[in-house]
């Protein structure tokens, strides 16, 4: 998997995930929540502050998640860009570009990464340590440390008084930080599957990899 699909997977991770650390004492208010959601859907505002550059990009999007199907995550501004995981297959579009990228995600391949933790959430410590917990106004504050050395070098996780994941900060070794809040969240209400299916355009070439 290319390495520009990276970040945004594990941004996947932690929204999905991050309340399930299993390692953590006092979080079964939290587990108790997610174990039961089997759907949610979300707004969000992602802020991307590139230290090559000292600049920082701004999107606008939503997301949909649905147990046993797949994600769609979809930029609508400034431009229409989605990630859309099907159980099988990734593809990835631009509303610019004249192809799509296909690739079949071998879970073999992908396992103890995020494709089998959407399965088996209890797996995310193999990867994070829990560094510190703060209450930061009404929201509790996760800050975490990958076990093994990569592009991420930490995160931080904001909570709020219903268990829900409000926003997610994800600092790489490169200086930069990615910030994406999210609003509009619903938790378990109905999500049609042909969200999580994706629908060929006939004006664009797919390339399978």
């Amino acid at each position: 998997m290319g390495n520009r699909l990276k970040p945004i997977l594990y941004l996947l991770i932690l929204l999905i995930v991050a309340p399930m650390l299993s390692f953590a004492a006092g979080f079964d208010a939290l587990k108790k929540t997610y174990a039961g959601i089997s759907g949610l859907e979300a707004n969000f505002h992602q802020k991307i502050y590139i230290a090559s550059i000292k600049k920082v990009r701004e999107f606008d999007g939503e997301f949909f998640y649905k147990r046993g199907r797949g994600f769609l995550w979809r930029y609508t501004k400034p431009k229409i860009k989605y990630f859309l995981y099907d159980g099988k297959y990734m593809w990835q579009d631009e509303e610019d570009k004249t192809f799509v990228l296909k690739e079949r995600i071998n879970k073999e391949k992908t396992r103890g990464t995020f494709f089998d933790l959407v399965e088996d959430i209890t797996k995310l410590d193999d990867l994070f340590v829990l560094k510190q917990e703060n209450m930061v106004g009404d929201m509790e504050v996760l800050e975490l440390a990958p076990k093994k050395e990569g592009s991420i070098t930490s995160a931080k996780v904001w909570i709020d008084t219903q268990n829900i994941v409000k926003k997610i900060e994800i600092q790489e070794f490169t200086g930069n930080i990615n910030t994406i809040e999210f609003s509009d969240i619903k938790v378990n209400q109905p999500i049609n599957d042909g969200k999580f299916i994706y629908k060929p355009d006939k004006q664009k070439e797919i390339i399978e990899r």
